[in-house]
């Protein structure tokens, strides 16, 4: 039945069902009735006028398990109407996370009487026999009087991410024929649910809820349910997520939004959006709709209230989930913001507005995040420029992406580094902050300048989450590259007006990562103010802040902290067949100072000889001052990546908000005088 054909009305029923009237469409084809629903009226449209007498009973779903487990779910679904078999693709369930559960809901609209097949179907290839956990009114289809649910514990067949195939499910079509343009054949298939309840150990304590049954929502009042925590939610509430699946929802009506807590829930669209792909003409017919709502819960409540509604649309509310982290103060992922902030969001006054709406930004629970709002003297477009153009920000992300020893919750490496320049750089970059500042080549003195330059543009608001730093000009009356200020600190500038054009891609990469490095408690030796150490390859040390450290594999030059602890170096006793003797170092190059005081670098690996004394002959026990600090030193090496300081100043929850520094402990930062004397 084309779609002319469809809305065009041969015949209308209007009869009151439970205080509402209904409007019927019967429409003529091949000369059977086929009533379908006509999005053309408004009410419970499209039902026929069945022989035998329907149910019309509705209930929201009731709760029947709640389950504590270090990890969560996930849910995915696929429309079964006119097939009765269908595929659901799992794909979120974490690396390394175990199964604790499996549930397998579907329904099926027939007439008064339920045949045994209904509760049947193969899951995998396996046959499985549900629970009927709900039965009621059909919602607006002409073939059917009633519509049963179902639930089948199906743990024992699910593995982890996979294509789950189902077959076998009632259905009086398997063809796959457009319902909107075909007569009904009952049984109406009507699509199937798998919810998966996962553990992994390194994730937060959470309860899983699910409620189940048959809900009919004929109109605009729905039905509303309470899922209950059996505990009172946290201060800040633990992520919050919930999923609603049920049928005939399709996308020529406009349903009245479904609410939890009194707020609208856009995810929750009642299109019938679930797989297969293409869809019908009008959806599938069956919706399993996630949504994260803890901003919509408030510390001490112990539970939600959910509710779907109709009118126009016909629905049926087959189940509900519900998973709430059990302590939001927690900070699983260790990155010293709490989980509640970068599941919910963060209400710095505790008024009940997000000021800082980290899951807009992308963050996560169980992923390392750091936030960076840049201000800058002078956006252009092209350079010389102060504030990097978005390439070289890009880059800069890709060092933290690339991060070891992240030791995320998830398995996954890197950390995922936010960085703020408002409209200046794009999307990507525009996180609401980022503000241009008035130009000044000389902060100086430079504590006081910067101070009042932060006091004026960066909302305190923000200073639980997000690093302030400025690109500036020059301070304090000479060349230097930048300063923190303090190790570790919350602040930091980049200041290369004095480097020619504002300094090089490499330079601004490099002293960005570097002055940030010192906001995460590294010095210019990692864990000392040694600086120039051979064995230490880390942007943290001048001799590789600008230049990067060399790559021995042919790749180019790495501007990232350093990700291995090599063997200390014995100035006095050198041993110039090993180099730094470390396999760690294989790939890499390195520099140091020859006895004449010049800075140079290693032709190849820094894993093999190293001419330490510059004779021309990588051979032999020297000595020789190679980090040039006039001492005879053992120099020893260390992992960055690996004790990186979450959280200095006031991010985090630790400290109270400052908006000022107050001390200066850091000497002064590379030059660029002194990057002309190294051959920069």
């Amino acid at each position: 039945m084309n779609e002319g054909v469809r809305r065009h009305q041969t015949a209308l029923r209007i009869f009151l069902v439970t205080g509402i009237v209904t409007v019927m469409a019967v429409v003529a084809v091949g000369g059977t009735s086929a009533a379908v629903r006509d999005p053309g009226v408004g009410g419970l449209s499209g039902r026929g006028a069945p022989s035998d007498a329907p149910i019309r009973t509705a209930g929201a779903p009731t709760t029947f398990t709640g389950i504590d487990v270090h990890g969560g779910y996930v849910a995915a679904g696929v429309g079964l109407r006119n097939r009765g078999f269908g595929t659901i693709k799992i794909r979120d369930i974490p690396t390394g996370a175990t199964v604790e559960a499996a549930y397998l809901f579907w329904s099926v609209l027939g007439g008064s009487s339920e045949p045994a097949n209904f509760r049947k179907g193969k899951f995998k290839g396996a046959p499985i026999t549900g629970v009927r956990v709900g039965k009621g009114g059909d919602p607006c289809w002409n073939a059917a009087t009633t519509g049963y649910a179902y639930r089948a514990d199906v743990k024992s067949l699910v593995t982890g991410n996979e294509d789950y195939a189902l077959s076998g499910f009632a259905s009086g079509v398997t063809t796959g024929a457009d319902p909107f343009k075909k007569a009904q054949v009952r049984p109406l298939a009507e699509g199937a649910s798998l919810v998966v309840i996962y553990s992994k150990t390194s994730y937060p304590l959470t309860r899983v809820t699910i409620a189940n049954g048959y809900g009919l929502v004929t109109n605009s009042a729905g039905l509303t349910t309470t899922m209950p925590f059996e505990f009172g939610a946290t201060n800040p509430v633990g992520q919050v997520s919930t999923t609603f699946i049920g049928a005939d929802g399709q996308r020529n009506f406009d349903e009245p939004a479904s609410t939890v807590n009194g707020q609208g829930v856009p995810q929750a669209d009642w299109d019938g959006t679930d797989d297969p792909s293409s869809r019908y003409s009008q959806g599938n017919l069956w919706d399993t709709d996630t949504a994260d709502i803890g901003k919509w819960i408030k510390p001490g409540d112990t539970g939600v209230r959910v509710k779907v509604a109709g009118g126009p649309e016909c629905l049926v509310w087959v189940a509900q989930v519900l998973s709430i982290g059990r302590n939001g103060a927690a900070d699983t992922d260790g990155d010293n913001l709490l989980d509640g902030w970068e599941a919910n969001g963060y209400d710095a006054d505790s008024d009940g507005i997000i000021d800082v709406d980290l899951p807009e930004f992308g963050s996560s629970v169980v992923r390392k995040d750091l936030y960076v709002e840049m201000d800058y003297m002078g956006a252009e477009a092209t350079c010389p420029c102060h504030l990097p153009v978005e390439a070289d920000l890009n880059r800069i992300k890709m060092v933290f992406a690339d991060a070891p020893f992240a030791n995320n919750p998830n398995g996954e490496t890197g950390i995922n580094l936010h960085l703020d320049a408002g409209a200046a750089r794009g999307k990507a970059f525009n996180l609401g902050g980022g503000n241009l500042v008035p130009h000044d080549d000389d902060l100086n003195p430079v504590l006081a300048e910067f101070n009042a330059l932060k006091l004026a543009n960066f909302n305190e608001k923000r200073a639980k989450i997000f690093y302030y730093m400025i690109w500036a000009h020059g301070y304090d009356g000479g060349t230097s590259s930048g300063n923190a200020f303090a190790i570790p600190n919350d602040s930091f500038v980049v200041t290369l007006g004095a480097f020619p054009s504002h300094g090089t891609s490499d330079q601004k990469v490099g002293t960005f990562v570097h002055e940030f490095g010192h906001d995460l408690g590294q010095f210019h030796g990692g864990n000392t103010f040694d600086n120039f150490k051979p064995n230490y390859l880390s942007v943290m040390s001048y001799a590789f802040q600008l230049d990067g450290v060399p790559r021995a594999d042919g790749q180019p030059a790495y501007f990232g902290y350093s990700s291995a602890t090599l063997p200390n170096l014995d100035e006095n006793s050198l041993d110039e067949t090993v180099g730094l003797n470390s396999t760690d170092a294989s790939t890499y190059g390195t520099r140091w100072f020859c006895p004449s005081g010049v800075l140079v670098v290693s032709p190849g690996t820094a894993n093999g000889p190293l001419d330490w004394n510059c004779n021309g002959v990588a051979s032999g026990t020297s000595g020789v001052d190679v980090n040039h600090d006039g001492l005879g030193s053992v120099l020893t090496g260390w992992n960055d990546w690996a004790n990186l300081t979450y959280g200095g100043g006031a991010v985090g929850p630790g400290a109270p908000p400052i908006t000022t520094q107050r001390t200066r402990v850091l000497p002064e930062e590379l030059t660029w005088d002194d990057a002309k004397k190294y051959g920069r």
